[in-house]
């Protein structure tokens, strides 16, 4: 499991959740598998409501000085809630809904947070891991996770569960949680398209969503600074595809999004310049929507 690297910018006053979207970084130590030398991070350089990204680096991810701030989010459709009986199937070929009544093709981590290789029929495998700016802030005024703990991430009754308060201190961007999607070992893009993944649903569940939201979010091999992302505000069934996806409206330079070079699968909780943001939620029902 790793420490991550560089989020989410921070949001000023009045903005919901602006600031770029970055890299969720590589898990490193005892399991192996990390991107770079260990997935090491540096501190951004954005102002206080401006947005602070990463950017890889041959030795992990590396802060560049983000962009400026805005004054809301962009984010999709933000999904279909689930009925009292659940989502139906999908339509397309092997689809089949999970627990949670999310259609596709379930990805399920087994008691140690990693969805084993063969496990699903998506080609994915890899570890959910926790990260926050806690690396790039040396410890000092940084994101408090109280869950779960560093570099272990047991799989609870079949959720994913994370809590914490984020730093409102100058530098922080936040924290979240993350799935690998190809980790080899060492992780690699992962290819979308070839696998015929359009998206991905799951349940959001807990007593504190993030008053910032939680961005889900695909960091690309080619873009971890300013990376495609939907925002979601509510519990319930969430399902984001690729093509609801956008980069933020403060990103002035857009590029397109990879869908062959998804890196990880990110679940955000950006920081505030005017108040700590806690945050206790969990993601169940994980599943990979398929064409």
């Amino acid at each position: 499991m790793g420490s991550g690297g560089a989020s989410g910018g921070t949001t000023g006053a009045g903005a919901s959740s602006a600031g770029s979207v970055g890299s969720g970084g590589a898990r490193s130590g005892a399991t192996g598998g990390a991107t770079g030398s260990g997935g090491a991070t540096s501190a951004g350089k954005g102002g206080a409501a401006g947005g602070l990204s990463g950017s890889a680096g041959a030795g992990g991810l590396s802060s560049g000085t983000g962009g400026g701030a805005g004054t809301g989010t962009t984010s999709g459709s933000g999904g279909a809630s689930g009925g009292s009986n659940g989502a139906s199937s999908g339509s397309g070929t092997g689809t089949d809904a999970s627990a949670s009544g999310c259609p596709g093709i379930p990805i399920v981590p087994d008691s140690g947070g990693s969805v084993a290789v063969g496990s699903n029929s998506v080609g994915i495998h890899g570890s959910w891991f926790e990260y926050s700016d806690c690396a790039d802030l040396k410890n000092v005024n940084c994101a408090m996770v109280t869950s779960p703990p560093a570099n272990k991430f047991s799989n609870v009754a079949g959720k994913m569960c994370t809590s914490g308060t984020t730093s409102d201190a100058t530098g922080a961007w936040g924290a979240g949680i993350a799935l690998e999607l190809n980790d080899g070992p060492p992780q690699q893009p992962y290819d979308t398209v070839a696998h015929g993944v359009k998206g991905f649903c799951f349940l959001l569940s807990g007593p504190t969503v993030p008053s910032t939201s939680v961005r889900v979010a695909f960091p690309t091999q080619d873009n971890n600074d300013n990376a495609y992302f939907e925002a979601v505000t509510t519990p319930g069934q969430h399902t984001v595809l690729f093509s609801d996806i956008a980069q933020g409206s403060w990103v002035t330079s857009k590029s397109a999004f990879e869908p062959t070079k998804v890196m990880l699968l990110q679940f955000q909780i950006p920081s505030s310049t005017t108040a700590p943001v806690p945050w206790n939620f969990c993601i169940d029902g994980l599943t990979a929507i398929t064409e």
